[in-house]
Formats: C-alpha cells, sequence, structure tokens
C-alpha cells in the first residue's frame, strides 16, 4: 500500500509479470487500475495489458500439441517471494525471473466426466536471445514502473527481499550469496555464502534500540 499526492494505491505484482496499481478508494468500488507496468521483459503470453483497464490484449492460447518458448515459465516471472519498498526514497524492489517452457498440450481421456479434459508436460527453456535462464533485482517507481536501478543475478533468487531505513535491501541469492546492495544505487556493499541456497525471507529485529 502507497499513498502519494493524497492518493491511496494498492500495488499488486501478478504471476504473468505485470504489476497492477489501483486507486485503493473503498468507496469505488471495483477498485480502479490506475497503471499497469511490467516487471518481466520476456513475457509472450500476452502481448500487452491495458494501462488503463488492466485488460490482457493479444492473449495467447495454447494449441493442441507442442508450443515452444512460452513465457514466462509455470513459476511465473513474478512468484511468491515478497519485494520490498522504502516510503524515503520512494523506491519499490522486487526479484524478476526470467525463463520459458516448450508445452506439450494434449487432451487426456476421462471416460467418467463429460467434460473435456487437458494435460501437458513442459521443458524449461531459457528466453529468446539468451542461453539461460537469469533473474534480476530491480529498484522502481511503484505508480509508474519506472527503473532507478537493476542488477542481474546468474540464478534468479527465490527468496524474499529486505528492505531497512538505514538505506540497504538485502537479497538472498538461489546459490548461497548474501548480498547487500545500496537501496539508492544498487551498489553491492557486501556479501557472504551461507553455504545453502535462499528459499525463505528475511528478518530484522532490534534488541533494545540496536536493529
Amino acid at each position: 500500500m502507497v499513498e502519494r499526492d493524497g492518493k491511496n494505491y494498492v500495488v499488486h505484482p501478478n504471476k504473468g509479470g505485470y504489476v497492477y496499481v489501483y486507486n485503493r478508494d473503498v468507496n469505488s468500488a471495483p477498485l480502479k487500475v490506475e497503471n499497469v507496468w511490467h516487471l518481466g521483459k520476456t513475457s509472450n503470453f500476452v502481448k500487452n495489458v491495458d494501462s488503463k483497464t488492466g485488460e490482457l490484449v493479444g492473449r495467447r492460447d495454447l494449441n493442441v500439441g507442442m508450443n515452444k518458448a512460452v513465457c514466462p515459465a509455470i513459476d511465473g516471472a513474478i512468484s511468491w517471494n515478497a519485494g520490498s519498498y522504502n516510503p524515503d526514497l520512494n523506491l519499490y524492489y522486487k526479484v524478476g525471473m526470467e525463463f520459458c517452457a516448450d508445452i506439450d498440450f494434449q487432451k487426456v481421456d476421462a471416460p467418467t466426466s463429460a467434460q473435456l479434459h487437458l494435460g501437458a508436460s513442459y521443458t524449461f527453456v531459457p528466453p529468446p536471445g539468451h542461453d539461460k535462464a537469469f533473474g534480476h533485482v530491480s529498484a522502481r517507481d511503484p505508480i509508474s514502473g519506472k527503473v532507478a536501478w537493476e542488477v542481474e543475478y546468474k540464478y534468479p533468487p527465490l527468496a524474499s527481499l529486505l528492505g531497512t531505513k538505514g538505506g540497504l535491501v538485502f537479497v538472498p541469492g538461489a546459490d548461497g550469496w548474501f548480498d547487500a546492495l545500496d537501496a539508492k544505487t544498487g551498489q553491492k556493499l557486501w556479501s557472504h555464502n551461507n553455504g545453502l541456497g535462499h528459499h525463505g525471507g528475511v528478518i530484522s529485529y532490534k534488541v533494545g534500540e540496536k536493529q
């Protein structure tokens, strides 16, 4: 939730790689879409999303048989792992994942039901123009989506980010590296290998007056 210029917003990251910005005025239902911006780089399941209505534009429906390089892959360009917001800098920090899948889409026999049943098998593939999947952490204006900085990661981070009042963003890497980035510039200030890939969140706690 973000407050700016007298307006109250909800910023909602969507698994397809798009971030929806709603006006959260409860007296106006359903909530009005104020903007939609794209965090992913290689999505092709739609051509675009209407930034005024949130409607999908040019949706790519799968055909029975092999569908090559459907992006993002099933885990999404954005996953469950939470981002972080710095109200002092008005920046929202979020992980993006860039990978696709070849999907073999087939009808499945289901003699006990009159409904059509469908199934699929899939193989992960790199996004077009890349040799391997990769991830990134970016700092953006949460309302407009304008990029302040972006750091690319060889392995998409799978854990949640942590931002601090002191101007840091902690990134738990899938390869075990734990980075502290400058919240304003994205510069890596500190790094430590914890010996195991991170899959959970990061916490900060205070004892007395020391964080």
